[in-house]
């Protein structure tokens, strides 16, 4: 009864023609989105080209001097604020870790340097005094590689 009508007839043509051009709109998409997928394989390639590669052309009997990890110049107290530590302590720390640096890499007195930034002179050489004795005892450690006690 109802599906004599052509008015129903005309809209059961309408959605048969919306659905078959979604469907040709999702295969189009579909073929295209497989070009982009190509494309972007081909990139990722392209990428892999210029990843970084470590230097093989040294000699692998050379042996490279050893490089101290430790910063050689002190900043200025304007950036770090004052050093409060005791001076002795302060000294004994930066000597020994100095002295570990030394001993470990057999280069003694390569690093040595007392110079601080207190301001009064007993100070000033209470960081030398403690400096020294550090410094000693982590060159003893450093050769000994017993650094820090590890």
């Amino acid at each position: 009864m109802t599906s004599s009508n052509p008015q129903n007839k005309g809209h059961y043509f309408i959605w048969l023609i919306l659905i078959a051009v979604l469907a040709v709109g999702i295969v189009f998409l579909k073929k295209t989105g497989a070009d982009d997928r190509n494309l972007r394989r081909e990139k990722k390639s392209v990428d892999t080209a210029s990843v970084a590669r470590p230097d093989t052309t040294l000699d692998s009997g050379v042996v490279l001097p050893p490089v101290n990890d430790t910063v050689m110049s002190p900043l200025p107290d304007t950036l770090l604020g004052r050093d409060r530590r005791n001076p002795y302590e302060a000294g004994y720390e930066d000597g020994y870790a100095a002295g570990c640096d030394d001993g470990a890499n057999d280069t003694p007195k390569a690093t040595y340097d007392e110079t601080n930034n207190f301001v009064g002179r007993k100070e000033r050489q209470d960081y030398v005094r403690g400096y020294r004795e550090g410094y000693a005892v982590g060159l003893e450690d450093g050769v000994s590689e017993q650094q820090f006690g590890i």
